[in-house]
């Protein structure tokens, strides 16, 4: 319904500025000036002089109010969907830079900074050893590491050499002592089991015997009624001494048993050691054991392996880092650092923050909802600061530059106008209904204590250039031909004759007024020819008689 009457309010201006124009022009620019009929069906033309004045001019068109500082928050930085945990505000709210607005679980975010953080430890941790130059102390212990492995080494020679070329002299002698040690340890083994002890078992095995019959016959006794009381009190001191007998029988026994066993032992031992020395004394004679020399083949081997890294390991220390190692260790700490600082930042972004002061224009989310990383939780502007947003056609845009001057008023505020400027032309354009089209932003003024809503239409007229002392003529004076422009001028020598064709270059216009720039001098004569039929003026500047007019309505945004 606004664009409605927007458009009957611009069809009512035509007309008015038409009837208006055509009394101006008869009436008040060309004072003194004839007019006359040129041609049936009402055509008329008028000589009106070439002046010289100040000249302005402007364009209009239709914008919408908006906030210079808008956004619509989400958690951007989400990894997958989850619950709106809090959500504080509502609209209508105002708040503050730096306000908590809304909040997801960052448990999952927190441990993943966690583990970022000790990676990169890690990794600082490596590339400070590369960097690190060897002490005193790792140079010692290379130092040992390489004594060791020569030693090792050289042990592993001679037992090659001893398995190579045996000592068969010292291999048969070691046979005849395990010979000798082995007699003289049966012999000992034989004495064991005739020794003091074997008889001591004996005497003790006969006195158990003997007082167990001496008690015995005392029981008896006193079973029977019979005993004396010294019978009786000896069969006590019997029992006594017996105990003792079987104890020190016991002890004997076991000391002769563990003897006997113990000679055994040695004399098992001797025989296995008899039977090695007499093993190596024939695999020697028989050109030494296979596997033993493969085995000691491959233990100079792998002492050789073990002082050749031994050497590289202390030649390496010495070095430092290895190139390629160093950029490695480099660039590995600075992968886990940016992936620390995105951990950071994603922790960060658990939180819906707000950007600046504002006020909550939309809510669309509650808490519970399950939300994602393009879910737009809500929408916030600062009312402080606004702006108006003009839309000019691709024709127009032109003629506005960065500074210029514009007045603003509001359908929603009748009779209030408002100052501001241009801030800024874009160099990119949107198309709109098959018209390119531009957002130019205007700043406003004095609108600081006024209830204006984002969105609310403005209309703005744009100053796009001025001058002074400049040559005018009436635009519709002006006629086009191969693209450039002319205009009839009298001779003021001889009236009668027909106007000459002049061509002219134009400046600025009002609509109205327009400015020539060469081409004529001020007091010159030129033909205004006016229409008040249907007759085709397409060939005059502007568009004809309403040239001007055209022009005025032409800049206003589609």
């Amino acid at each position: 319904m606004k664009r409605i009457l927007r458009i009957i309010g611009v069809f009512l201006l035509l007309a008015v500025l038409a009837g208006g124009g055509y009394w101006y022009y008869s009436t008040r620019l060309a004072p003194g000036s004839t007019t006359a009929p040129t041609a049936a069906g009402g055509s008329y033309a008028q000589l009106v002089a070439v002046k010289q004045g100040s000249l302005s001019s402007s364009i209009t068109v239709v914008g919408q109010l908006e906030a210079v500082q808008s956004a619509d928050l989400a958690f951007g930085r989400m990894n997958s969907a989850a619950k709106l945990a809090t959500l504080t505000v509502k609209a209508g709210n105002t708040i503050t830079n730096g306000q908590v607005l809304g909040t997801i679980d960052p448990a999952s975010y927190q441990q993943a900074l966690d583990q970022a953080t000790s990676s990169l430890t890690a990794a600082q941790k490596t590339l400070a050893d590369l960097k690190t130059p060897p002490t005193d102390l790792a140079l010692a212990q290379a130092d040992l590491a390489i004594a060791q492995a020569d030693q090792q080494l050289a042990k592993a020679n001679a037992d090659l050499a001893d398995l190579q070329a045996p000592d068969l002299s010292t291999l048969k002698d070691a046979v005849l002592n395990a010979q000798d040690t082995l007699a003289a340890d049966k012999v000992q083994a034989q004495l064991v089991e005739r020794d003091a002890n074997a008889k001591s078992e004996r005497d003790l095995q006969y006195s158990e015997g003997w007082h167990q019959r001496k008690i015995a016959d005392l029981q008896t006794l006193v079973a029977t009624g019979k005993a004396n009381l010294e019978q009786t009190t000896l069969l006590a001191t019997e029992q006594e001494t017996l105990g003792q007998v079987q104890a020190d029988l016991a002890r004997v026994s076991a000391e002769r048993r563990l003897a006997i066993q113990a000679a055994a032992a040695t004399v098992a031992k001797d025989e296995a050691a008899l039977k090695t020395a007499q093993d190596a004394l024939a695999k020697a004679q028989a050109g030494g054991d296979p596997v033993a020399l493969a085995q000691a083949k491959l233990a100079i081997h792998n002492a050789q392996v073990a002082q050749l890294k031994a050497h590289d390991d202390r030649s390496t220390l010495v070095a430092g880092a290895d190139p390629t190692a160093l950029a490695t260790a480099q660039a590995n700490v600075d992968k886990l650092r940016l992936a620390v600082s995105n951990a950071q930042a994603d922790l960060a972004a658990a939180q819906l923050v707000a950007p600046f002061d504002a006020t909550i224009l939309k809510v669309n989310n509650s808490p519970g909802d399950f939300v994602s990383a393009s879910t737009t939780i809500l929408s916030l502007a600062n009312l402080k600061t606004l702006q108006v947003v003009a839309a000019i056609d691709e024709t127009t845009i032109r003629r506005v530059s960065t500074g210029q001057d514009a007045s603003v008023t509001f359908d929603a505020l009748p009779g209030q106008r408002f100052a501001g400027k241009v801030l800024d032309v874009p160099l990119e354009g949107t198309l709109q209904g098959g018209v390119m089209v531009y957002n130019v932003p205007i700043s406003l003024t004095g609108v600081d204590k006024l209830t204006l809503l984002v969105g609310m239409t403005a209309n703005v007229q744009i100053q796009i250039g001025q001058v002074a002392d400049a040559l005018l003529v009436p635009t519709m004076a002006l006629q086009s031909a191969n693209g450039a422009y002319q205009v009839l001028v009298a001779d003021p020598a001889n009236p009668t004759a027909a106007p000459q064709s002049v061509p002219v270059e134009t400046g600025l216009s009002d609509g109205t007024y327009t400015q020539i720039v060469r081409g004529l001098n001020v007091g010159d004569q030129v033909v205004v020819q006016m229409t008040t039929g249907a007759t085709n003026n397409n060939n005059r500047a502007g568009g004809g008689g309403l040239g001007g007019l055209q022009f005025l309505i032409g800049g206003r945004g589609r």
